[in-house]
Protein backbone atom coordinates (compact mmCIF):
# COMPACT_ATOMS: atom_id res chain seq x y z
CA UNK A 1 0.00 0.00 0.00
CA UNK A 2 2.71 2.26 0.83
CA UNK A 3 4.12 2.08 -3.02
CA UNK A 4 0.87 1.39 -4.72
CA UNK A 5 -2.26 3.36 -2.82
CA UNK A 6 -4.51 2.95 -5.62
CA UNK A 7 -5.88 1.26 -8.52
CA UNK A 8 -7.56 1.88 -12.27
CA UNK A 9 -11.35 1.55 -12.45
CA UNK A 10 -10.63 2.53 -15.53
CA UNK A 11 -9.04 3.16 -19.07
CA UNK A 12 -9.69 2.75 -22.61
CA UNK A 13 -9.86 -0.91 -22.06
CA UNK A 14 -12.58 -0.17 -20.37
CA UNK A 15 -14.47 -0.78 -16.25
CA UNK A 16 -13.24 -2.59 -14.10
CA UNK A 17 -15.53 -1.56 -11.20
CA UNK A 18 -17.66 -4.81 -11.11
CA UNK A 19 -18.76 -7.62 -13.22
CA UNK A 20 -21.97 -9.12 -12.72
CA UNK A 21 -22.40 -12.82 -12.95
CA UNK A 22 -18.43 -13.02 -11.48
CA UNK A 23 -18.97 -13.54 -7.44
CA UNK A 24 -22.17 -12.29 -8.02
CA UNK A 25 -23.31 -14.50 -4.46
CA UNK A 26 -21.62 -11.27 -2.82
CA UNK A 27 -24.93 -9.47 -3.77
CA UNK A 28 -27.49 -8.57 -5.68
CA UNK A 29 -27.03 -8.02 -9.70
CA UNK A 30 -26.13 -4.31 -10.58
CA UNK A 31 -27.37 -2.76 -14.04
CA UNK A 32 -24.54 -0.46 -13.70
CA UNK A 33 -21.87 -3.11 -13.57
CA UNK A 34 -22.57 -3.37 -17.59
CA UNK A 35 -20.72 -0.55 -18.89
CA UNK A 36 -17.85 -0.53 -21.05
CA UNK A 37 -16.61 -4.18 -20.89
CA UNK A 38 -13.99 -4.89 -23.23
CA UNK A 39 -15.23 -8.97 -23.05
CA UNK A 40 -18.90 -9.33 -23.47
CA UNK A 41 -21.43 -12.02 -22.64
CA UNK A 42 -21.34 -14.52 -20.12
CA UNK A 43 -17.66 -15.07 -18.48
CA UNK A 44 -17.26 -18.31 -16.66
CA UNK A 45 -16.94 -17.83 -13.00
CA UNK A 46 -13.11 -18.97 -11.76
CA UNK A 47 -15.05 -19.54 -8.54
CA UNK A 48 -11.85 -20.43 -5.83
CA UNK A 49 -9.55 -21.04 -9.10
CA UNK A 50 -7.05 -18.02 -10.38
CA UNK A 51 -8.34 -16.01 -13.08
CA UNK A 52 -5.99 -16.08 -16.22
CA UNK A 53 -6.68 -13.98 -19.47
CA UNK A 54 -10.35 -13.60 -18.82
CA UNK A 55 -11.37 -10.68 -19.59
CA UNK A 56 -9.22 -10.66 -22.89
CA UNK A 57 -11.49 -13.41 -24.31
CA UNK A 58 -9.90 -16.11 -22.64
CA UNK A 59 -10.09 -18.33 -19.49
CA UNK A 60 -12.30 -17.36 -17.03
CA UNK A 61 -13.22 -14.21 -14.65
CA UNK A 62 -12.65 -13.79 -10.93
CA UNK A 63 -14.08 -11.43 -8.56
CA UNK A 64 -10.34 -10.45 -8.06
CA UNK A 65 -10.00 -9.03 -11.71
CA UNK A 66 -12.34 -6.27 -10.27
CA UNK A 67 -12.19 -3.57 -7.84
CA UNK A 68 -14.64 -4.43 -5.68
CA UNK A 69 -13.66 -7.77 -5.21
CA UNK A 70 -10.47 -6.69 -4.24
CA UNK A 71 -11.80 -4.47 -1.29
CA UNK A 72 -13.88 -7.16 -0.31
CA UNK A 73 -10.93 -9.12 -0.18
CA UNK A 74 -8.80 -6.73 1.82
CA UNK A 75 -11.31 -7.33 4.42
CA UNK A 76 -10.87 -11.23 3.86
CA UNK A 77 -7.47 -10.97 4.55
CA UNK A 78 -7.54 -8.71 6.95
CA UNK A 79 -9.25 -11.25 9.57
CA UNK A 80 -6.83 -13.69 8.19
CA UNK A 81 -3.78 -12.27 9.14
CA UNK A 82 -4.75 -8.57 10.97
CA UNK A 83 -4.06 -6.24 8.14
CA UNK A 84 -5.70 -5.40 5.05
CA UNK A 85 -2.91 -5.30 2.18
CA UNK A 86 -6.00 -3.57 -0.67
CA UNK A 87 -6.96 -0.59 1.10
CA UNK A 88 -6.67 1.08 -2.59
CA UNK A 89 -7.93 4.65 -3.39
CA UNK A 90 -9.90 4.86 -6.69
CA UNK A 91 -8.37 6.48 -10.24
CA UNK A 92 -8.80 6.48 -14.00
CA UNK A 93 -6.67 7.37 -16.84
CA UNK A 94 -6.27 7.23 -20.59
CA UNK A 95 -3.58 4.70 -21.41
CA UNK A 96 -3.55 5.64 -25.35
CA UNK A 97 -0.72 5.32 -27.60
CA UNK A 98 -1.50 9.21 -29.00
CA UNK A 99 0.26 10.89 -26.25
CA UNK A 100 -2.76 12.40 -25.29
CA UNK A 101 -3.55 12.41 -21.78
CA UNK A 102 -7.07 13.95 -20.59
CA UNK A 103 -8.52 13.82 -24.70
CA UNK A 104 -11.50 11.45 -23.71
CA UNK A 105 -14.16 13.53 -24.76
CA UNK A 106 -16.90 11.00 -26.38
CA UNK A 107 -17.74 13.82 -29.36
CA UNK A 108 -13.80 14.07 -30.51
CA UNK A 109 -12.60 10.93 -29.90
CA UNK A 110 -9.53 10.59 -32.02
CA UNK A 111 -8.91 7.42 -31.96
CA UNK A 112 -5.41 5.39 -30.29
CA UNK A 113 -2.91 4.59 -32.66
CA UNK A 114 -2.18 7.96 -34.43
CA UNK A 115 -2.12 8.27 -38.05
CA UNK A 116 -3.70 4.79 -38.12
CA UNK A 117 -6.92 5.01 -36.57
CA UNK A 118 -7.77 8.73 -37.07
CA UNK A 119 -10.45 8.33 -39.22
CA UNK A 120 -14.01 7.36 -38.29
CA UNK A 121 -13.59 4.74 -41.13
CA UNK A 122 -10.74 3.68 -39.37
CA UNK A 123 -12.06 3.18 -36.07
CA UNK A 124 -15.31 1.66 -37.30
CA UNK A 125 -13.37 -1.31 -39.01
CA UNK A 126 -14.66 -4.29 -37.04
CA UNK A 127 -12.89 -6.17 -35.39
CA UNK A 128 -10.67 -3.85 -35.77
CA UNK A 129 -7.29 -2.18 -35.51
CA UNK A 130 -6.39 -3.42 -32.13
CA UNK A 131 -7.85 -6.55 -30.50
CA UNK A 132 -10.59 -4.67 -28.73
CA UNK A 133 -11.49 -2.36 -31.71
CA UNK A 134 -14.78 -0.54 -31.19
CA UNK A 135 -15.21 -1.99 -27.58
CA UNK A 136 -12.37 0.46 -26.78
CA UNK A 137 -13.31 3.76 -24.85
CA UNK A 138 -11.62 6.68 -24.96
CA UNK A 139 -10.41 6.57 -21.42
CA UNK A 140 -10.79 8.17 -18.14
CA UNK A 141 -9.35 10.40 -16.20
CA UNK A 142 -8.00 11.17 -12.30
CA UNK A 143 -8.70 13.93 -10.26
CA UNK A 144 -6.60 15.08 -7.15
CA UNK A 145 -7.71 17.11 -3.86
CA UNK A 146 -4.08 18.92 -3.00
CA UNK A 147 -4.00 21.58 -1.50
CA UNK A 148 -2.08 23.28 -4.14
CA UNK A 149 -1.09 22.63 -7.29
CA UNK A 150 2.11 21.10 -7.22
CA UNK A 151 4.00 17.84 -7.37
CA UNK A 152 4.36 17.28 -3.68
CA UNK A 153 0.91 18.55 -2.74
CA UNK A 154 0.31 15.92 -5.29
CA UNK A 155 1.62 12.52 -4.83
CA UNK A 156 0.52 13.34 -1.00
CA UNK A 157 -2.91 13.42 -2.01
CA UNK A 158 -2.20 10.35 -3.83
CA UNK A 159 -0.78 8.64 -1.09
CA UNK A 160 -3.61 9.48 1.07
CA UNK A 161 -6.04 8.24 -1.16
CA UNK A 162 -7.70 12.08 -1.44
CA UNK A 163 -8.64 11.00 -5.35
CA UNK A 164 -11.17 10.09 -7.88
CA UNK A 165 -11.69 9.15 -11.14
CA UNK A 166 -14.48 9.39 -14.32
CA UNK A 167 -14.84 7.66 -17.30
CA UNK A 168 -14.18 10.73 -18.88
CA UNK A 169 -16.05 13.92 -17.32
CA UNK A 170 -14.39 16.47 -15.49
CA UNK A 171 -17.08 16.55 -12.82
CA UNK A 172 -16.50 17.56 -9.27
CA UNK A 173 -17.16 15.41 -6.47
CA UNK A 174 -16.48 15.48 -2.47
CA UNK A 175 -17.10 12.46 -0.09
CA UNK A 176 -16.45 12.89 3.12
CA UNK A 177 -17.71 10.43 6.43
CA UNK A 178 -17.74 10.78 10.08
CA UNK A 179 -19.81 13.18 12.53
CA UNK A 180 -21.45 15.18 10.04
CA UNK A 181 -23.91 17.52 10.86
CA UNK A 182 -27.52 17.33 9.35
CA UNK A 183 -27.15 20.78 7.56
CA UNK A 184 -23.64 20.27 6.00
CA UNK A 185 -24.66 20.86 2.53
CA UNK A 186 -26.23 23.93 3.94
CA UNK A 187 -23.17 25.34 5.46
CA UNK A 188 -21.15 27.74 3.68
CA UNK A 189 -17.99 25.76 3.39
CA UNK A 190 -19.31 22.42 3.47
CA UNK A 191 -15.11 20.92 2.92
CA UNK A 192 -13.88 23.03 6.30
CA UNK A 193 -17.26 21.14 7.98
CA UNK A 194 -15.94 17.98 6.22
CA UNK A 195 -12.60 17.87 7.44
CA UNK A 196 -13.00 19.20 11.11
CA UNK A 197 -15.43 16.20 11.81
CA UNK A 198 -14.61 13.60 9.73
CA UNK A 199 -12.67 12.27 7.40
CA UNK A 200 -12.40 12.79 2.84
CA UNK A 201 -12.22 9.77 0.51
CA UNK A 202 -9.36 7.72 1.43
CA UNK A 203 -9.92 8.28 5.04
CA UNK A 204 -10.66 5.91 7.81
CA UNK A 205 -13.29 5.70 10.22
CA UNK A 206 -13.42 3.95 13.65
CA UNK A 207 -16.48 1.38 14.38
CA UNK A 208 -17.69 3.34 16.64
CA UNK A 209 -21.06 3.73 15.12
CA UNK A 210 -23.64 4.23 12.19
CA UNK A 211 -21.17 5.99 10.00
CA UNK A 212 -22.65 9.57 8.35
CA UNK A 213 -21.39 10.39 4.46
CA UNK A 214 -21.49 13.98 2.73
CA UNK A 215 -21.52 13.83 -1.20
CA UNK A 216 -21.36 16.88 -3.39
CA UNK A 217 -21.51 16.43 -6.86
CA UNK A 218 -20.73 19.01 -9.30
CA UNK A 219 -21.71 18.42 -13.38
CA UNK A 220 -18.67 18.68 -15.99
CA UNK A 221 -19.37 22.84 -17.16
CA UNK A 222 -18.03 21.41 -20.48
CA UNK A 223 -17.64 24.00 -22.63
CA UNK A 224 -19.51 26.54 -24.56
CA UNK A 225 -19.70 24.84 -27.55
CA UNK A 226 -19.83 21.49 -25.51
CA UNK A 227 -21.63 22.18 -22.32
CA UNK A 228 -21.07 19.28 -19.53
CA UNK A 229 -23.60 16.46 -19.25
CA UNK A 230 -26.31 16.77 -16.52
CA UNK A 231 -26.03 14.37 -13.63
CA UNK A 232 -28.56 11.57 -13.30
CA UNK A 233 -28.23 9.53 -9.65
CA UNK A 234 -25.83 9.61 -6.76
CA UNK A 235 -25.19 6.06 -5.16
CA UNK A 236 -23.26 4.79 -2.42
CA UNK A 237 -21.66 1.33 -2.90
CA UNK A 238 -20.91 -0.85 0.47
CA UNK A 239 -18.83 -3.72 1.26
CA UNK A 240 -18.57 -5.75 4.27
CA UNK A 241 -17.36 -9.07 6.10
CA UNK A 242 -19.36 -10.06 9.38
CA UNK A 243 -19.50 -13.71 11.07
CA UNK A 244 -21.93 -14.64 7.38
CA UNK A 245 -19.42 -13.79 5.34
CA UNK A 246 -18.56 -11.66 2.63
CA UNK A 247 -21.06 -8.65 1.47
CA UNK A 248 -22.03 -5.76 -1.01
CA UNK A 249 -24.82 -3.84 -1.88
CA UNK A 250 -25.63 -0.83 -3.57
CA UNK A 251 -27.77 2.14 -2.13
CA UNK A 252 -29.52 4.93 -4.00
CA UNK A 253 -28.95 8.21 -2.51
CA UNK A 254 -30.47 10.78 -4.98
CA UNK A 255 -31.60 10.34 -8.53
CA UNK A 256 -33.37 12.40 -11.09
CA UNK A 257 -35.79 10.79 -14.27
CA UNK A 258 -33.65 9.06 -16.85
CA UNK A 259 -33.36 11.23 -19.88
CA UNK A 260 -32.91 10.06 -23.48
CA UNK A 261 -31.01 10.86 -25.92
CA UNK A 262 -31.83 11.60 -29.96
CA UNK A 263 -30.32 9.00 -31.51
CA UNK A 264 -30.35 11.20 -35.25
CA UNK A 265 -28.38 13.89 -33.36
CA UNK A 266 -26.99 12.85 -30.12
CA UNK A 267 -28.63 15.74 -28.30
CA UNK A 268 -29.96 14.92 -24.67
CA UNK A 269 -33.22 14.87 -23.00
CA UNK A 270 -32.32 17.66 -21.21
CA UNK A 271 -33.39 16.12 -17.37
CA UNK A 272 -31.07 15.55 -14.57
CA UNK A 273 -29.28 18.46 -12.75
CA UNK A 274 -26.04 20.60 -12.13
CA UNK A 275 -25.40 19.46 -8.29
CA UNK A 276 -26.27 17.05 -5.69
CA UNK A 277 -25.37 17.62 -2.21
CA UNK A 278 -26.55 14.68 -0.03
CA UNK A 279 -26.62 13.47 3.71
CA UNK A 280 -26.61 9.72 4.06
CA UNK A 281 -26.31 7.45 7.04
CA UNK A 282 -26.34 3.84 6.33
CA UNK A 283 -29.53 2.07 7.09
CA UNK A 284 -27.72 -1.72 7.64
CA UNK A 285 -24.91 -0.61 10.12
CA UNK A 286 -23.68 -3.28 12.40
CA UNK A 287 -21.23 -3.11 14.99
CA UNK A 288 -20.10 -6.84 14.65
CA UNK A 289 -18.74 -5.72 10.71
CA UNK A 290 -15.64 -3.98 8.96
CA UNK A 291 -17.14 -2.48 6.05
CA UNK A 292 -16.02 0.11 3.37
CA UNK A 293 -17.98 2.75 0.96
CA UNK A 294 -17.08 4.71 -2.27
CA UNK A 295 -19.65 7.03 -3.94
CA UNK A 296 -20.72 6.46 -7.80
CA UNK A 297 -22.23 9.42 -9.55
CA UNK A 298 -23.33 8.61 -12.43
CA UNK A 299 -24.77 11.65 -15.73
CA UNK A 300 -27.41 11.29 -17.72
CA UNK A 301 -26.87 9.35 -20.90
CA UNK A 302 -25.29 10.79 -23.58
CA UNK A 303 -24.01 9.33 -27.33
CA UNK A 304 -21.00 6.76 -27.35
CA UNK A 305 -17.74 8.11 -29.70
CA UNK A 306 -18.43 4.87 -32.16
CA UNK A 307 -21.72 6.63 -32.63
CA UNK A 308 -20.66 9.91 -33.01
CA UNK A 309 -18.08 8.37 -35.65
CA UNK A 310 -21.59 6.39 -37.46
CA UNK A 311 -23.52 9.75 -37.53
CA UNK A 312 -20.67 10.91 -39.80
CA UNK A 313 -21.37 8.95 -42.28
CA UNK A 314 -24.37 8.85 -44.80
CA UNK A 315 -27.05 6.70 -43.76
CA UNK A 316 -27.63 3.77 -45.98
CA UNK A 317 -23.26 3.98 -46.28
CA UNK A 318 -22.32 3.54 -42.64
CA UNK A 319 -20.14 0.75 -41.67
CA UNK A 320 -21.44 -2.62 -40.88
CA UNK A 321 -20.59 -2.26 -37.49
CA UNK A 322 -23.26 0.80 -36.98
CA UNK A 323 -26.08 -1.96 -37.15
CA UNK A 324 -24.69 -4.15 -34.78
CA UNK A 325 -26.79 -4.21 -31.68
CA UNK A 326 -24.06 -5.00 -29.40
CA UNK A 327 -22.24 -1.95 -29.79
CA UNK A 328 -23.85 0.28 -27.65
CA UNK A 329 -24.93 3.41 -29.34
CA UNK A 330 -25.06 5.54 -25.81
CA UNK A 331 -23.51 5.55 -22.74
CA UNK A 332 -23.51 6.71 -19.07
CA UNK A 333 -20.32 8.31 -18.28
CA UNK A 334 -19.68 8.00 -14.38
CA UNK A 335 -17.45 9.29 -11.41
CA UNK A 336 -15.98 6.92 -8.71
CA UNK A 337 -14.50 8.03 -5.32
CA UNK A 338 -12.10 6.40 -3.10
CA UNK A 339 -13.76 4.35 -0.74
CA UNK A 340 -14.17 5.90 3.07
CA UNK A 341 -13.24 2.61 5.53
CA UNK A 342 -15.08 1.94 8.71
CA UNK A 343 -12.84 -0.14 10.68
CA UNK A 344 -10.78 -0.64 13.74
CA UNK A 345 -7.57 -1.86 11.47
Amino acid sequence: ISMEPVIEIYQHKGDSECRNGIGDSLGAPDEYCDFEKLREGPVDDCGDGTGSFGMANGGCGHRRDFVRGVLVAGFEEQQRIGVNPYKFGIVASTDSHNGTPGLVEEYDFPGHLGLVDATPEARLTYPGLTPAGIRNSPGGITAVWAPENSREAIFDAIRRKEVYGTSGPRMSLRFFGGDLPDDMCAQPDLNEVGYKNGVPMGGTLPASGAPTFAIHALKDPGTTTHPGTPLHKVQIVKGWVDGAGSHLQVFDVASTEESPVDLDTCETGGGGVSEFCEMWTDPAWSADQDAWYYVRVLEQPTCRWSWFDCLTQPEGQRAEVCADAEIAQTIQERAWSSPIWVSDE
